[in-house]
């Protein structure tokens, strides 16, 4: 045991157990001079501790920290090493990978493989390579027939026509043969014509992340034959299979290595297999589950793929004649490439009560409601929350936390979220009114849409956090939660749904933290003195709006938007801040399902000071003072105080009037020639489901993809440093390419 180990109220104690017993007696009598001592040694040994565990784990290229990465670098010859491409921010890239593989990478110098294997390390995409010159049609000898590149397409064999399609992981999927290009591999130019080269090889990554959503409920869309959307704000997006991991070097991506979205026949297949494994098959083995009405998953023989198969009409899963057959009970179709869940009952397209779906959904940033692991982005707002109302030192203080999850009641549990604010509100009735201070935290434990609108009134010097989260106590046997230690808790793999408004009136000193959650409504503060409101990582349908005149309240409220999707805000002009962060604010939000979109500012805020930073705003800003970095404002900001304030690495509208400007675009004499261009057709109702949303073209101008900060792109994914981490992958994958042989990058 360490002293590192121990709390810090237990590190002296410790210390003086070490000690003999008369030599403790006799301190305690002269007036405990060593025991003032050994509080004072503890603290200097816990660094001297760490230092050392620190230093140990520095010998191993799995354990260092990544600062040490490019001292190890050295010790392997490996040069040029990139630096920081967003370790700490969320990108999920190491530099760690190279340096381990650098040796392994020198073995296979010359491979295709080796050429993948370096490019996934080093961008943390998954990546396909393909050698091109093995795609070309040419004439064949009779004896060294090549029926695996045909250079026509068979209508028949409808596989092989889906994967040659250039919707499907950019076309490196293909088996079809090409004519021979003469130009140089460019991806950047003539949309990547000269792939089909003599002498390239097309190096194609996919920067999707793909996520499993488990029973998340779907929305109903009205009439039983427009079926249930998985998305939450009912818009199409493709469904995706979680890729499998590659586990060698030698092994070169396939279709089931990469975050491409399944094809329907692929799906038939796959559900096919199952079903002649029996009814009993595991339905987790399958990309898509369902279940209705809370009952069981559907046996697979339930599942069908609409557009290629028909509706079973027996028990086996086979078509027969329905005239002696008994009823089948709930079917469902799904339809991967829209995103679309089709239940019948007895053959009768029929709505249940609920729909909950298991599948898979990309994007290319943790950004808004998901069930991606929000850990890093929660603690990150707990952090910058300016709450003052927890006085213990070393941290928040959770006076208690509240558990809401559907089904039966039982262990303490809540079944809607009204019922968890209704029990925080009667223990903060039931304080003592001196004892102000504190946080609440109410967890909503499943991916279930609560319907009704939250009141949240929070008092004096108090703050509740509302975030999507289960408990990290055990489940008992009968049903019971153990009870956790406050503050503990897990916001991973979860999307709950707020069907309605979130109405938060606040005290002096009071703040409101909303993480994780998707409010199909506005988040309105009311008339208060309200001191922070956070949203993280949120998806909000609506507007954030705080009401107000200005000779009431919320004059010292802070509003912070981090991680998040919003569909615009509007502040009384007595909020002193408002900061946005790594978020999108496009009021197509507000109503996904219009056709056109709906237009409206993004940001209404003419008496605050508003910040900015690494964010696309789709609609007018107007704002008493802005600071915006690494931006893209796609409309007109009006700034009232010019004097204050700057504008940093951004796209400003033309017409747009701000405070001085440092290297934005587009210049005032050349307005408009940078436009932004999006890979989903930029923001808006038409691209919400897409994985891209609201990913940059690559076609888009240099002056937008690399003029933020660092060299980075612009917009919601500045964070993730794309352009960085392409070039570096250029730069290190050169010394491996095969002699006389090119490269061209695509996708990134």
């Amino acid at each position: 045991m360490t002293v590192s180990d121990l709390r810090r109220d237990e590190r002296t104690a410790y210390l003086e157990s070490l000690l003999p017993a008369h030599v403790l007696q006799r301190d305690a009598e002269s007036g405990g001079l060593l025991h003032a001592l050994l509080s004072a040694v503890a603290t200097e040994l816990t660094t001297v501790e760490d230092d050392l565990q620190s230093l140990y784990d520095s010998w191993f290229v799995e354990t260092a920290p990544e600062w040490v990465l490019p001292y190890l670098a050295d010790l392997v010859g490996l040069d040029g090493l990139p630096g920081d491409l967003g370790s700490g921010t969320g990108a999920g890239v190491s530099r760690r990978g190279v340096v381990a593989n650098t040796v392994s990478y020198r073995q296979r110098k010359g491979t295709v493989a080796v050429i993948e294997q370096v490019v996934r390390d080093v961008t943390g995409w998954p990546t396909k390579a393909v050698e091109t010159y093995r795609l070309l049609g040419t004439t064949t000898h009779v004896n060294h027939v090549r029926p695996e590149r045909p250079t026509w397409a068979s209508l028949r064999d409808a596989a092989s026509a889906e994967l040659g399609s250039p919707r499907l992981a950019q076309g490196a999927l293909t088996r079809f043969a090409h004519t021979a290009h003469v130009r140089r591999v460019d991806p950047g130019r003539h949309g990547g014509r000269g792939r089909y080269g003599i002498e390239n090889i097309a190096v194609f990554v996919f920067p999707v992340q793909v996520y499993e959503a488990v029973d998340v409920a779907a929305r109903a869309l009205g009439d039983p034959e427009d079926g249930w959307a998985t998305h939450p704000l009912g818009v199409r997006e493709p469904w995706f299979a979680v890729p499998a991991t590659e586990t060698t070097i030698e092994h070169l991506a396939d279709e089931s290595d990469l975050p491409v979205p399944l094809r329907p026949r692929r799906l038939l297949a796959l559900l096919r297999a199952a079903r002649a494994r029996g009814v009993d098959t595991d339905p987790p083995t399958l990309p898509v589950a369902v279940r209705i009405d809370g009952a069981d998953l559907l046996e697979p023989w339930r599942l069908r793929v609409r557009g290629l198969e028909e509706l079973a009409t027996d028990d086996a899963g086979t078509p027969d004649d329905p005239s002696d057959d008994p009823p089948l009970g709930w079917q469902v179709t799904v339809d991967p490439v829209c995103g679309r869940v089709r239940t019948y009952l007895d053959g009768v397209a029929t709505n249940p009560g609920s729909v909950l779906v298991r599948y898979a959904y990309g994007a290319v940033a943790d950004v808004g409601a998901g069930t991606y692991d929000r850990s890093p982005g929660h603690a990150e707002a707990l952090a910058a929350d300016p709450f003052t109302g927890d006085t213990d030192e070393g941290g928040d203080r959770i006076e208690s936390q509240v558990l809401v999850r559907t089904g039966p009641p039982a262990g303490g549990l809540r079944t809607t979220v009204v019922d968890g604010l209704t029990d925080i509100a009667a223990r903060w009735a039931a304080t003592d009114p001196d004892l102000t201070g504190g946080t609440q935290v109410l967890s909503v434990a499943d991916s279930e849409t609560y319907t009704g609108t939250l009141d949240v009134d929070v008092p004096a010097e108090s703050r509740l956090v509302l975030v999507a989260a289960t408990w990290r106590g055990r489940l008992l046997l009968n049903g019971d939660v153990e009870a956790p230690v406050p503050g503990v808790y897990s916001p991973d793999g979860l999307r709950p749904r707020i069907l309605g408004d979130v109405v938060v009136t606040g005290a002096a000193g009071s703040a409101v933290l909303l993480d994780g959650l998707v409010v199909d409504g506005d988040v309105v503060v009311q008339a208060g003195d309200l001191r922070s409101l956070t949203l993280s990582q949120c998806t909000v349908a609506g507007r954030v709006v705080v009401e107000g005149t200005v000779d009431d309240g919320n004059r010292e409220l802070a509003v912070a938007v981090r991680r998040s999707l919003v569909g615009g805000i509007d502040l009384v002009g007595t909020v002193p801040t408002l900061s946005v962060v790594d978020s999108v604010v496009d009021p197509a939000l507000t109503d996904a399902l219009a056709d056109p979109a709906p237009q409206g500012p993004a940001i209404t805020a003419t008496g605050t000071h508003v910040t900015v930073d690494g964010s696309t705003l789709s609609g007018t800003l107007d704002a008493r003072i802005l600071d915006v970095t690494s931006s893209l404002c796609t409309d007109v900001v009006s700034v009232v105080d010019r004097q204050r304030g700057c504008a940093r690495f951004s796209y400003l509208a033309p017409g747009s009037r701000t405070a001085r400007r440092f290297r934005c675009v587009p210049h005032p004499d050349a307005a408009g020639a940078d436009w932004p261009s999006f890979l989903a057709g930029g923001p808006g109702a038409t691209s919400l489901g897409s994985p891209f949303y609201p990913a940059l073209s690559p076609a888009a101008p240099p002056s937008v993809r690399r003029g933020g900060e660092d060299g980075a792109e612009m917009g919601v994914h500045h964070h993730l440093r794309r352009p960085l981490r392409a070039d570096a992958a250029r730069r290190l994958v050169e010394p491996y390419v095969p002699a006389g042989m090119q490269i061209g990058l695509f996708g990134s």
